[in-house]
């Protein structure tokens, strides 16, 4: 049977009490539907990326199980149902994951608070860009398209000369 991830949001406002029994219907579901919990982590209260039904935060589970693509598609439309659940996805996964959160141990940081995630402690590598050793080709041909001849300054000092004033005479200076 195909493994599958489902990461669903609950409603903020869902009580502890009310957060348990949803998580456990969601088991049960899954149970009675011929499926196999490999996981079920509960992530708790985090800070939405954007507003979800005019909420800013969000109740975060993760499930993994073993089940027929039927069954996930009878999960879904009961949590599309659900009042409690704001988002979900699912997806399929190549074989299940190692046991290893994909969400760290801290949590990631609040973003209303304005604290910048922590930096990684491991050096990073800049990536290797080639210096130019010679102009590129399409500099020259640039260069040859300016026109070589342009008027000369002598030239437009004698039109200047000759040409006449507001009253008709020529003005030679």
């Amino acid at each position: 049977m195909p493994i599958y991830e489902t990461v669903c949001i609950l409603h903020p406002e869902l009580s502890e009490a009310r957060v348990k029994d949803v998580i456990e219907g969601m088991q049960k579901t899954l149970e009675q539907s011929q499926a196999s919990l490999l996981q079920v982590e509960e992530w708790g209260m985090r800070n939405l990326a954007y507003d979800i039904q005019k909420q800013r935060r969000g109740y975060y589970v993760r499930l993994e199980y073993e089940s027929p693509p039927q069954t996930v598609k009878d999960f879904e439309r009961g949590l599309r149902l659900s009042e409690d659940t704001m988002r979900f996805l699912s997806v399929a996964r190549s074989a299940p994951s190692d046991g290893q959160s994909p969400i760290p141990p801290g949590g990631f940081t609040d973003r209303s608070a304005g604290h910048p995630p922590e930096a990684s402690t491991e050096p990073v590598q800049a990536e290797a860009h080639p210096a130019p050793s010679a102009p590129a080709e399409n500099a020259e041909s640039v260069e040859t398209e300016v026109p070589a001849e342009a008027p000369a300054e002598s030239e437009s000092t004698e039109t200047a000369e000759t040409q006449p004033d507001s009253k008709g005479e020529a003005n030679e200076e």
